[in-house]
């Protein structure tokens, strides 16, 4: 019966195919502003992708040079990664209950933010206070990764001190010391560079304790890209490196963590793990060193959190976690979804561990060598993203390395935000539940207690080096989420004209944007003239007003409307739509500015 049949393994159509039927369906349309997608480094996201030529697939395999699809020439042991869990809680004892909690419910590792006096995270002056916060912690077997900024030396210094007192010796402890000056000079603008290089040494008798951190998350935090960031780690990386050979310690990568931000873009993050860990295998390879011994650790991007419906959080976290673990991250860390309003809860704690466990456990990704290896969009991705990051990573280089370019790198990185900005404000790349989408009506969970502030002075560091301007640390939502805190009970009245249907898309679309900066709309069912209009609108108690109707109706009501709007007090009138009508003060509409619209209609309120 299925002899005659053709079928559709016998279809092989030519790419040119391809574009002609795409053609037709375009009916004119430009291809490029349509179907291709350019990311903030310029690099073009095609609509379909080809295999490589044969003989040009260079990714090799998981384990071999040059580790783009992998360090490990072997699936981890069951599919696991290393799960690390945050804890920032001041007080050194709930810190340490949270240490425990986590570890005894999934999390492999903990990293552990400590305040030695004007930052944050757990509270301490003394090596006891860190020894309290790490009780009952088993260091040769749970790996604890610090982080102290500008205390990193001091604290590596008692850290060590307690691995001896402990009796925990030779290559038992595993961990970072978190040391990261650069990342602490171009976030607060100073730190004691001699005394953090310092540490450095004295590291041969623990080589599975690593002890510089590269972290991309300055970067990141500033508003880099994928391939501005990617350049920097590895600058900052290649700086520590050599600290470490003249040092003379065996095998200097070893001691060494990269640590790069994992966003809501999947496919971004799968293709930035895989170029950082090819970039840095050529830099390893050209310094004369083992290339597959650095770890590359994944944390989630804080630019996209929000304090606003923060429940989306999950979902973004969800998202930056498969992508860290396909890019073949060794270590996650994930932040709670309520982090950006204070402490987290211990839901948003749980939530942390188990959005892990989950993939983990059930999806089976960790099981699969660089599960995206082999997709051709992946795979140019990576190369072409990699081949950019190492552009940006030579300039660096060129300029006397991330020290003496910290000014140049933070001006180039503001160029991007401020491009990303724009896509954001303009909803090309929307926030769900900030700029798009807000719920104004949401049940936040109630936010962690602060304990009181430590006032103690703080431990003294001696030596520092200072740069003229910090990066600013600001997460996306921030200018919305500041809207909808000054917001208060102001509303927009929604002037419907003609009935629901004519009217109901662009009602709609109008209530959104305004709810995105905390102004509620009011509406009803529509009117037929403009009187009738103006007199609900002074019913309404509102200050501004926009029409919201189709383009016929518009032609014939439009200009009468918004004067009469104005006679019944509207500060400003807006129109849902394009158009030029006497007495409308502004139009929104697909692309328009959300951000300009909402900070000048705060300013009428």
């Amino acid at each position: 019966m299925t002899e005659n049949l053709d079928l559709a393994s016998d279809y092989s159509p030519t790419r040119e195919q391809w574009l002609a039927a795409v053609d037709k369906v375009l009916k004119g349309k430009d291809f490029d502003r349509t179907l291709v997608t350019t990311t903030l480094d310029g690099l073009r996201i095609e609509p379909l992708y080809d295999a490589y030529p044969a003989g040009e697939d260079e990714s090799g395999f998981p384990g071999f040079d040059p580790l783009t699809r992998g360090a490990q020439a072997a699936p981890r042991e069951n599919g696991q990664w290393d799960i690390r869990t945050r804890t920032v809680h001041p007080d050194p004892a709930v810190a340490n209950a949270q240490i425990l909690e986590d570890l005894a419910n999934g999390a492999t590792s903990v990293e552990v933010q400590l305040d030695l006096g004007g930052g944050e995270g757990v509270s301490i002056r003394t090596p006891e206070e860190l020894a309290r916060a790490l009780d009952g912690v088993v260091l040769e077997a749970a790996p604890v990764s610090l982080r102290a900024g500008a205390h990193a030396a001091t604290v590596a210094q008692w850290y060590r001190d307690l691995l001896a007192a402990r009796g925990v010796h030779g290559a038992e402890p595993s961990g970072s010391l978190g040391i990261d000056p650069i990342g602490t000079l171009v976030t607060t603008g100073s730190v004691p560079m001699d005394a953090q290089m310092m540490a450095a040494m004295d590291v041969s008798n623990t080589p599975r304790l690593r002890t510089f951190l590269a972290s991309g998350a300055p970067a990141s935090g500033a508003g880099a890209s994928e391939a501005q960031e990617i350049g920097y780690v590895l600058s900052v990386a290649l700086l520590y490196l050599r600290a470490l050979i003249e040092d003379g310690v065996d095998n200097p990568g070893s001691r060494i963590t990269l640590e790069v931000t994992a966003d809501v873009d999947v496919f971004a993050t799968v293709a930035k793990i895989r170029a950082l860990r090819h970039c840095w295998a050529t830099v390893l390879e050209t310094m004369g060193q083992p290339i597959n011994t650095t770890q590359i650790v994944a944390i989630s991007a804080d630019r996209w959190l929000t304090q606003v419906d923060p429940w989306v959080n999950i979902l973004r976290g969800t998202a930056a976690t498969l992508g860290a673990v396909v890019g073949g991250a060794d270590a996650v860390t994930l932040a709670p979804f309520d982090s950006a309003a204070g402490l987290p809860g211990d839901l948003g704690r749980r939530l942390a561990r188990n959005t892990q466990l989950l993939l983990q456990d059930e999806s089976g990704i960790g099981r699969v060598l660089d599960p995206a290896g082999g997709s051709w969009y992946v795979e140019s991705f990576t190369d072409e993203l990699a081949a950019a990051a190492w552009k940006f990573f030579q300039r660096i280089e060129a300029a006397g390395g991330p020290i003496e370019a910290v000014d140049e790198i933070g001006a180039d990185i503001a160029v991007v935000a401020q491009r990303r900005d724009q896509q954001i404000s303009t909803r090309k790349h929307p926030i769900t539940g900030v700029s798009e989408f807000p719920l104004l009506d949401e049940q936040r969970p109630e936010p962690a207690p602060e304990p009181p502030a430590d006032t103690r002075a703080p431990v003294a560091e001696p030596g520092h080096v200072h740069v003229e301007t910090a990066w600013p640390q600001d997460r996306l939502a921030d200018p919305y989420e500041e809207l909808r805190e000054n917001a208060g009970d102001a509303t927009v009245f929604l002037a419907n004209l003609g009935p629901i249907s004519v009217h109901t898309a662009r009602a709609t679309f109008a209530a959104n944007l305004f709810a995105a900066g905390g102004v509620r709309a009011v509406s009803d069912e529509g009117h037929q003239d403009a009187d009738s209009a103006a007199r609900a609108f002074a019913d309404s108690g509102a200050d501004i007003a926009c029409i919201c109707s189709s383009d016929d109706v518009y032609g014939e009501l439009a200009a009468a409307t918004a004067a009469a709007l104005k006679q019944a007090g509207a500060r400003r009138v807006y129109l849902a739509g394009k158009g030029d009508y006497d007495g409308v003060d502004e139009y929104i509409h697909l692309g328009v500015d959300v951000l300009d619209v909402l900070t000048r209609a705060e300013a009428a309120r």
